[in-house]
């Protein structure tokens, strides 16, 4: 674990637990070793950061590639295990570098909705970890944040002292059509989206 990421998790941690009167449910059904897609619901650029601190695990994480350009951001990005990506186009190169984490066992952190609530409400899933899931064929760990929406709306500079809860859902893996590999275009699309559907049900 890299130094900069073992400090800033416990700071964070105790940020969580003291000034959010933070609380953790099933925390435990993030496995300790193994590949795994850890999919969460995104309302506040606070929830990377408490999803990490609520999990043992060291996951690695997606981040606009906007944050890597400045060489102090890119460094605290690297050291955060960010896989930086482009999110005006299909980042084929940032779903590759997942996939290759994912082979090697490692747990990668993902947002379905691809980009925060407006209103803290759940969104529609993008096709991005349908294709991940499909190709990776992985359990994925649902895990919803509660609060953060209120703590640190978009426009925030400083985080409210509201209280925040994470709850972590059941694994499970999604069962792929048979016939997945002679799909192509938009059949495979709808493949993707479904599998995206089904993760924000049970998020």
């Amino acid at each position: 674990m890299h130094p900069s990421y073992r400090f800033c998790r416990f700071v964070f941690r105790v940020m969580f637990r003291t000034y959010h009167r933070g609380r953790v449910y099933h925390a435990d059904r993030v496995p300790d070793t193994g590949a795994a897609i850890l999919a969460g619901n995104h309302v506040s650029l606070l929830d990377p950061l408490f999803f990490g601190a609520a999990v043992k695990r060291v996951p690695r994480y997606m981040a606009r590639d906007t944050l890597f350009r400045h060489p102090v951001g890119n460094w605290i990005m690297r050291s955060w295990y960010c896989v930086p990506i482009n999110r005006e186009r299909g980042d084929i190169g940032a779903m590759r570098t997942l996939l290759r984490s994912l082979a090697d066992g490692q747990a990668v952190m993902m947002f379905p909705e691809g980009t925060r609530s407006e209103d803290g409400q759940l969104q529609e899933a993008r096709a991005g970890i349908g294709m991940i899931v499909a190709k990776a064929n992985v359990p994925v760990i649902p895990m919803r944040i509660f609060g953060t929406d209120r703590a640190l709306p978009r426009g925030a500079r400083w985080s409210r002292p509201v209280k925040v809860t994470i709850v972590f859902g059941e694994a499970f893996t999604y069962p792929l059509p048979a016939n997945l590999e002679a799909l192509h275009g938009e059949e495979l699309k709808a493949v993707y989206l479904e599998i995206g559907r089904e993760i924000m049900r049970r998020i």
